[in-house]
């Protein structure tokens, strides 16, 4: 069993560029950072452990799920950290914890020759009233140059 998402808020995109000398590939290294809400509650007893997944938005459709060229795409990595997290009640040995994150391609479609990329991360909670309600993310998408457009608003807009 998975963590529901709730909500996936993204900050603004930044994106990097690599220019290599002949015959290396110009590459781009796309940042996405936001907060994801969830709802993620502990059991009576022990440690309850689960995973939260979610695809990176579209910078420029945050309606929209990002797809990358996969014979463009290079690789990627990213971190997870806690955000909002409770206790609802009287605490006693309290745990909240982000165990581990990766990030990879799903949804991989051979036809367009595209791909989602998803965040996964290990999630855990001790105590029957803790609770992780949101957490923030990371990720580095390093791509063939151009594979990730970023359309920037316009100065103070």
């Amino acid at each position: 069993m998975s963590i529901s998402v709730i909500g996936i808020n993204p900050n603004p995109t930044i994106q990097a560029t690599h220019l290599s000398p002949p015959p290396n590939v110009n590459t781009d290294v796309t940042i996405f950072t936001g907060t994801i809400e969830c709802v993620f509650k502990g059991a009576a007893t022990g440690v309850t452990r689960d995973t939260l997944s979610f695809n990176i938005r579209d910078p420029n459709n945050d309606l929209a799920d990002l797809r990358v060229d996969i014979l463009a795409f290079f690789g990627a990595t990213g971190t997870v950290s806690l955000t909002s997290f409770a206790y609802d009640g009287v605490v006693n040995d309290a745990l909240w914890a982000v165990d581990g994150t990766s990030v990879g391609l799903i949804n991989i479609d051979r036809g367009s020759g595209t791909a989602n990329v998803q965040v996964s991360a290990a999630l855990a909670v001790r105590g029957a009233n803790g609770i992780i309600l949101r957490v923030n993310y990371t990720v580095f998408v390093r791509t063939a140059n151009g594979s990730i457009v970023v359309f920037l608003p316009p100065p103070g807009g």
